[in-house]
């Protein structure tokens, strides 16, 4: 997790993040010190619940530093089993690239050094930047590591291209379509409305508008052995996509969520999460409003 620093709206992502609402400017200090209270209120919900979580600051420059899940992702040692046989992966870095100039500020050396005594392994993407093209991590893609399925709808922050590069250097089928908003706008992100986890699969199937493309990616999610919850658009709207499946100290399973998304999911819903793992959601409205992410957005795992 990556602790705000003067936490404001972020204008080089507006256009392509419809989640997004510019505050007035008399609200910015207000909004900062909510963000850094909930940012800290989320990680103290997790750690009291056996969740191990490794905390640094962020740079002032980079107002969307806490969504961190964006710039990296990290992924253990495994088998690759492909065309040109089987290899062996070693605990792999990935990093991405990112559509906001500003927000590539976050792909910071001091981190990249520390997540390296880990994670051996580096898969760079960020040179894409170079050509406009882009995916921006566990943002763009939504993983099955059990079934080794990578999930990704289209947007000016996923590029097809892309999302298959990454199958190919770490081993997953892809699953890629276009999903859009009531308002025809494509989600600038999958994981807005779509989460993997604990037997779980949370998806905003209506907003895929291609019959076909539809029936596909609901068929290979029960081919993995899913169970869908199906979510509306305005489901989607309230974050319920945005859930993150975490396994605590103790090996037991959570979904960390927001308080705005626990409130607009259904009682049949929430009992079905419950079912399958214990619940932890936290107030994360300036997160919400200003920088149009949610508790998935705020956490990146490190496996």
């Amino acid at each position: 997790m990556v602790e705000p620093v003067r936490f404001r709206y972020n204008e080089e992502t507006g256009e392509s993040n419809a989640f997004q609402t510019a505050p007035p400017s008399a609200e910015a200090q207000a909004i900062a010190a909510e963000a850094v209270n909930e940012h800290r209120a989320l990680r103290d919900l997790l750690v009291s619940h056996g969740v191990h979580v490794t905390v640094v600051r962020c740079d002032e420059r980079t107002p969307d530093a806490p969504f961190c899940n964006n710039w990296f992702s990290t992924h253990p040692a495994v088998a690759i089993t492909d065309s040109a046989g089987t290899r062996h992966a070693p605990a792999t870095l990935v990093l991405y690239p990112l559509l906001a100039p500003n927000r590539r500020l976050e792909r910071r050396q001091d981190l990249i050094r520390m997540l390296r005594t880990k994670y051996p392994r580096v898969v760079d993407l960020s040179g894409y930047e170079r050509e406009a093209r882009f995916l921006e991590s566990t943002g763009s893609l939504c993983l099955d590591d059990a079934n080794r399925v990578a999930y990704a709808a289209l947007s000016p922050r996923t590029d097809r291209a892309l999302v298959e590069h990454f199958g190919r250097e770490l081993g997953y089928r892809v699953e890629t379509f276009l999903a859009t908003d009531a308002t025809g706008v494509p989600y600038y992100h999958t994981n807005v409305m779509m989460f993997i986890g604990h037997g779980l699969a949370g998806i905003t199937l209506e907003a895929i508008d291609a019959p076909d493309e539809r029936r596909r990616v609901e068929r290979s999610l029960v081919a993995g052995g899913l169970e869908p919850i199906l979510l509306t658009r305005e489901q989607a709207a309230q974050f319920c996509g945005n859930v993150l499946s975490l396994t605590n100290d103790v090996g037991e399973a959570c979904f960390v969520m927001s308080a705005t998304a626990w409130r607009a999911f259904t009682p049949q819903q929430r009992d079905r999460l419950a079912a399958h793992g214990r619940v932890l959601c936290s107030e994360l409205s300036a997160f919400e409003r200003v920088g149009g992410g949610s508790a998935r957005c705020l956490i990146a795992e490190l496996f």
